[in-house]
């Protein structure tokens, strides 16, 4: 995109149009429109926006096209041409003239200029940190949970393609919202091309293509302002799922001992394969404190939403865990036990038969338990262990954030003051 067709462009264009903000309402109703109807096209119903709007076609002059003969064109102009970029802006600067408010409707917003931006010519992704600025950091939070709904195949409206594009979306924003919620995303997203699209985002060498601000800075020096705000002062954001926190020697004992332990593991086991129980949440980590944001999944819809701040006052400890996978061990303790016992009774047994068979067979035992306690011990010792944040508040309840990036938590509680 080059810097006389840019977002930034159109808006010092529109800026001084006397008729740009009616505009960007005009192609803001009329592409909703088109999404809440899943129509490809926007020209639908556009004569009486327009009458409506108290605007003839010599009013929708621009110098990048006239808007109005754009919208009935649609989908047949090429891609980063003039009146593509027109259009997506006047999207973007009609979503600024009507933000939306809170999470439900960021979400909405979201999944409509996704949808718009993955089935028809107007990608007003690619200028949502032009015309919104800060404000948009909400939705690119939305865009990213719809990434994740996506990946999971819980949103077949937008599907694989819609997941691509977001994630592409994600991948060109310098906003340092966007490149949270891609560092939080990278680790969680299955789909090779999103995560491969998300892992480009965090690439220390990574220049997004962006136009020269309205402070007239260049792409690079744009690109490191948002880096710099990112390693400052914006919070970091950890996303995984709650797990129950650790517990201490005594009641893990008397847990293990009763059974109790095993019937609450075989639960958890049960619903979260049967009943596609998941407690997804995520963790945001600033200078001042901790907040909490968690959801109560069951059968594929959301029971509970729940928001929990923590000053850092009132944090007693925040530590990270890593469990590797302990199965291949415990199994190998098993197999060295029973070769240890059947081999040393083979051997007692040979030499008082004096049976060299016996006295061989034993050893044979003996040496093949220990060969396979070694095998299953290191089987898993390349397997990258799982990584848990745990919150310890000096009041209530501990909370455990497992199935996050190692070095993401360690940057994360390097926000939080030491003591």
């Amino acid at each position: 995109m080059t810097p006389e067709h840019s977002p930034h462009a159109v808006l010092d264009e529109l800026a001084g149009h006397p008729h740009g903000d009616d505009l960007a309402r005009v192609v803001h109703t009329a592409a909703f429109a088109a999404a809440d109807e899943r129509r490809t096209t926007l020209e639908g119903g556009l004569a009486e926006l327009v009458d409506r709007a108290g605007l003839s076609a010599a009013d929708a002059e621009t110098r990048f096209g006239n808007v109005i003969r754009a919208l009935e064109r649609g989908t047949s102009e090429g891609a980063g041409s003039a009146t593509r970029v027109l259009l997506a802006t006047l999207l973007a600067r009609g979503v600024a003239l009507s933000p939306p408010e809170g999470p439900e409707a960021e979400g909405r917003v979201a999944e409509a200029l996704v949808w718009l931006a993955t089935y028809t010519s107007v990608d007003a992704l690619t200028a949502l940190d032009a015309a919104l600025g800060e404000r948009a950091a909400g939705l690119w939070r939305a865009v990213a949970a719809l990434v994740r709904r996506a990946d999971q195949g819980a949103l077949p409206q937008l599907g694989r393609a819609g997941a691509i594009i977001a994630a592409a979306a994600l991948r060109g924003s310098a906003s340092p919202a966007a490149r949270a919620e891609a560092a939080a995303l990278v680790d969680e997203v299955r789909d090779p091309i999103v995560r491969s699209l998300l892992r480009d985002a965090l690439s220390p060498g990574r220049r997004p293509s962006r136009a020269p601000g309205a402070d007239g800075a260049g792409p690079d020096e744009a690109w490191a302002a948002g880096a710099s705000d990112l390693e400052g002062g914006a919070p970091a954001r950890l996303a995984g799922e709650l797990s129950p926190p650790p517990r201490g020697p005594v009641a893990l004992v008397l847990l293990a001992a009763t059974g109790i332990l095993l019937v609450m593991h075989a639960g958890r086991l049960a619903g979260r394969f049967l009943l596609r129980y998941r407690r997804p949440a995520a963790i945001e980590v600033g200078p001042r404190g901790v907040t909490i944001r968690s959801r109560t999944e069951l059968l594929g819809r959301a029971l509970r939403e729940q928001e929990t701040y923590i000053p850092v006052e009132a944090l007693l400890r925040a530590t990270r865990e890593v469990r590797y996978p302990r199965l291949g061990l415990y199994a190998g303790l098993v197999a060295l036990g029973l070769g240890t016992y059947l081999g040393v009774s083979l051997l007692v047994d040979g030499a008082r038969a004096g049976s060299p068979e016996l006295l061989g067979m034993g050893a044979l035992v003996f040496a093949f338990g220990a060969a396979l306690d070694f095998g299953l011990s290191h089987l898993e010792t390349a397997t990258r262990g799982r990584c848990r944040v745990v919150l310890v508040p000096r009041k209530g309840p501990a909370v455990a954030l497992a199935g996050v990036e190692r070095a993401a938590a360690d940057l994360a509680l390097g926000r939080l003051p030491r003591a």
